[in-house]
């Protein structure tokens, strides 16, 4: 037993039967009932040829034969020649409609396969939905990707599909064995003694060495992805600092250690397909070699050779896609320390793919937005974030925030935005609490203006009407958008307009335009309350008192708006300004009072 629990086999099988959800489970019963047919399929396809060979070799067999002889007279052949004919093609149908069959059959295997890796990727991607906002910053983008897009890819072309392969071929495997031991016990034990120990030595060969290369593919992909991302995201900084050749050996580096391990697996998955081939021809040699050196060339013995040669046919591809099968699961097993204790739940995801947003409705929001002794800690900090934090912002009141780095500001944001939850106290909406089912109505009302704004690789419009269907854009809602966030001149320049692709990161946009088309999409949004975090904080003076403008603009609109400035200059519209200090709102200031009290400092 202990034993068993401990074969590779054995633990790849149990470890995918624990991953798969009770749907997968009850799917595969079918699919191994189909592996177990193709397997059928294919011996009798191979016992299908036998009775040719016979009477290929022999015709006479036709009239010796009670199996043959009945059917000769049951169709009344004339001759035994028509009789083989007839059979020669009875066969190639029955080929054609095994065959047939066989890919139908590997077809729905696949698409199991891959069903699998979808569900397997939907419950990554809902973990990761529901990780803790606040551990997001510590988890590698590179790494991420991999887990959810590549890793049940590997699972299902490395684990899955190989072992239904594998359970195929053993099936067809032991089928010709005990049929080889029936016909002849001599050809058994004749394969036997030419296959075996070039089993046993291949797979010694590949026990130990796959899977170190499977770990080895694993880590020295994530390292080129990681550096991919570099090269890609980081183009302007390593062009400006001419470190691109530095970079870039990192990446090709990489991508030749890569390369050179699928070789090293492909040359072990090659391999034993020539050896198995080269002891087959040895096993023909052999039985020439007796023949001619007893002088017994014989119709037995051309018998007993094309029906080795027959089998040793069929064999060799089983044997072969074995040990393919087995050095991929050899070197894919890391895909466990990914996957295994990976939830079946993924309802998370799915109720965000089945949520109709039209259904979401806004949260009321009629008086005030209040933080009642709210206290927060990032994991692994000693310090609070922020410390029993009061305040009170009336509707249409607009508020800003100062302090030095790491004073709470982001940290407060976030709380209102809900992607973080307070530690202690409570958020408050028109003096209730903001409850768990209203969270999606909230975040309709707010529009975030921030420093490294994400914008997509598509046109202005698309950009602007944010997460909507190109044919469902309001376009004249989008001019609308635009006119108030002061863009209109500068679109109308554009040769496509609206349509224009504003390139990824909005690579063909200045810092100024990008922020006014943040603005944009907050008001194509209706957004009740903007946030402005560190908004013009990257722009140089001029392009920050035209977004400045641009914000004042807002106030005809009597939008609730918070803002982040480490100018004050910024600042000048609002009704107050929260000055914070090591997660604490150390005081409360008037424009003009701050501006004299900086001054005097």
């Amino acid at each position: 037993m202990y034993w068993l629990k401990n074969n590779m086999i054995y633990k790849t099988i149990a470890d995918s039967y624990r991953l798969l959800t009770p749907a997968f489970r009850r799917r595969s019963i079918l699919i191994i009932f189909s592996t177990f047919t193709i397997g059928l399929l294919d011996f009798f396809g191979l016992a299908a040829i036998l009775p040719v060979i016979y009477m290929a070799s022999n015709i006479s067999v036709v009239y010796t034969n009670k199996y043959l002889n009945y059917f000769f007279i049951l169709f009344n052949f004339s001759s035994p020649q028509h009789f083989l004919l007839f059979t020669v093609w009875t066969v190639f149908i029955l080929f054609i409609f095994k065959n047939v069959i066989a890919v139908f059959l590997s077809y729905l295997q696949t698409i199991y396969s891959f069903d699998l890796a979808n569900n397997l990727s939907e419950r990554k991607f809902s973990l990761f939905y529901k990780t803790d906002f606040s551990t997001l910053k510590d988890i590698n983008s590179s790494a991420s990707a991999n887990e959810i897009d590549l890793i049940p890819l590997d699972f299902t072309s490395g684990i899955m599909l190989p072992l239904l392969s594998m359970f195929s071929e053993v099936i067809v495997l032991l089928l010709i064995i005990v049929s080889i031991a029936f016909i002849d016990i001599k050809l058994l034990l004749l394969l036997s003694v030419l296959m075996v120990p070039v089993s046993v030595f291949f797979y010694r060969l590949i026990r130990k060495r796959s899977s170190v290369l499977g770990n080895q593919k694993l880590e020295v992909r994530s390292i080129k992805y990681k550096y991919l991302y570099q090269n890609i995201h980081g183009y302007t900084d390593a062009v400006l600092s001419n470190k691109v050749k530095y970079f870039l050996k990192k990446f090709f580096a990489k991508q030749k250690d890569l390369y050179n391990i699928y070789a090293k697996l492909s040359v072990i998955e090659i391999a034993p397909a020539r050896f198995f081939e080269t002891a087959a021809v040895a096993g023909i040699v052999i039985i020439f070699s007796y023949s001619i050196f007893l002088d017994r060339t014989n119709s037995y013995l051309i018998g007993f050779l094309t029906i080795f040669a027959t089998a040793a046919y069929r064999m060799l591809p089983s044997l072969n896609r074995i040990f393919v099968a087995l050095v991929r699961l050899k070197s894919t097993l890391y895909v466990f320390d990914t996957l295994n204790g990976l939830p079946f739940d993924s309802s998370f995801l799915k109720s965000i793919l089945s949520k109709d947003e039209a259904e979401v409705l806004p949260t009321r929001f009629d008086k005030n937005i209040a933080f009642k002794n709210i206290s927060f800690s990032y994991k692994g900090m000693n310090s609070k974030a922020l410390n029993d934090v009061s305040f009170e912002i009336k509707k249409g009141e607009i508020v800003g925030f100062i302090g030095t780095s790491g004073s709470g500001k982001t940290t407060l944001f976030n709380i209102l935005l809900r992607l973080l939850q307070e530690t202690n106290g409570e958020f408050l909406i028109d003096g209730r609490l903001l409850q768990p089912s209203e969270v999606d109505g909230w975040r309709q009302l707010i529009g975030y203006v921030r420093q490294d704004y994400y914008l997509l690789d598509t046109s202005l419009a698309e950009n602007i009407a944010f997460g909507i269907d190109k044919e469902l854009i309001d376009e004249k809602k989008v001019w609308d958008s635009i006119e108030k966030a002061s863009l209109a001149s500068f679109i109308k320049s554009l040769p496509e307009g609206i349509h224009s692709i504003v390139g990824e990161k909005g690579g063909k946009l200045s810092g100024g335009q990008k922020q006014r088309i943040a603005i944009a999409r907050a008001l194509y949004h209706n957004s009740e309350i903007i946030l402005f975090d560190e908004a013009t904080s990257a722009l140089d003076n001029e392009t920050e008192n035209e977004i400045i403008e641009t914000i004042n603009n807002l106030f005809a609109e009597r939008k609730t708006m918070l803002m982040i400035a480490h100018r004050y200059t910024t600042l000048k519209k609002c009704d107050r300004i929260f000055e914070m200090k090591d997660g604490k709102i150390i005081s409360v200031h008037k424009y003009d009072e701050l501006i004299r009290q900086r001054i005097q400092v």
